[in-house]
């Protein structure tokens, strides 16, 4: 079994035991002030303003507003260790994919230990975006830059380093499951 195999299975039957032990002496609503509640669906599809997105993972910000963008993160049920953010706003008036990915490079140019692994242009399914990998701060991160539908989109992953194996195509397969919410 591969090793993404494993990861996958685990991640079912962790996910498993977490929805048997989440019913167990709580009162259904989320352990800390500073998580959401999770959709019912299974696997949960969270509805974004912008954006749909279907994950088991822990959601901790909905749609905050941050500067010009709204702001949502989750984590890994199993670990804070990995995370998943995501920045939308409108098109307009926003830096295209590669000069916002630029920019980023050299605002992660300051983190200690700082050290890029790549910075090109790829495809995310059909959908073209920019690809920013780094190691800065003791954790692997990749980013995704692209628009779609009149929405910026900056979608950022962490891990530790030691659980980086399936990293890359973890995030790759949830940055391109991504489901804009387009006016047609």
């Amino acid at each position: 079994m591969s090793a993404l195999k494993r990861y996958v299975a685990f991640l079912a039957v962790a996910s498993a035991i977490l929805a048997v032990l989440s019913g167990c002496g709580s009162s259904g609503k989320a352990e800390t002030t500073s998580e959401v509640e999770r959709p019912s669906a299974d696997p949960p599809v969270y509805h974004q303003t912008a954006y749909d997105l279907e994950t088991g993972w822990v959601q901790v910000a909905s749609d905050e507003k941050v500067g010009d963008y709204l702001h949502t993160v989750w984590h890994d049920f199993a670990s804070d260790d990995f995370k998943m953010v995501i920045d939308s706003r409108p098109a307009a008036g926003a830096s295209p994919p590669m000069t916002a990915a630029e920019l980023a490079r050299v605002q992660a140019s300051w983190l200690p230990k700082y050290k890029e692994l790549s910075l090109k242009r790829v495809k995310l399914g059909r959908r073209p975006a920019v690809r920013f990998a780094y190691f800065g701060a003791g954790q692997e991160r990749i980013e995704y830059f692209f628009e779609e539908c009149g929405t910026s989109i900056i979608f950022r992953g962490s891990a530790e380093p030691a659980t980086t194996n399936n990293f890359p195509f973890y995030y790759a397969t949830m940055a391109t499951n991504l489901k804009l919410v387009c006016d047609e």
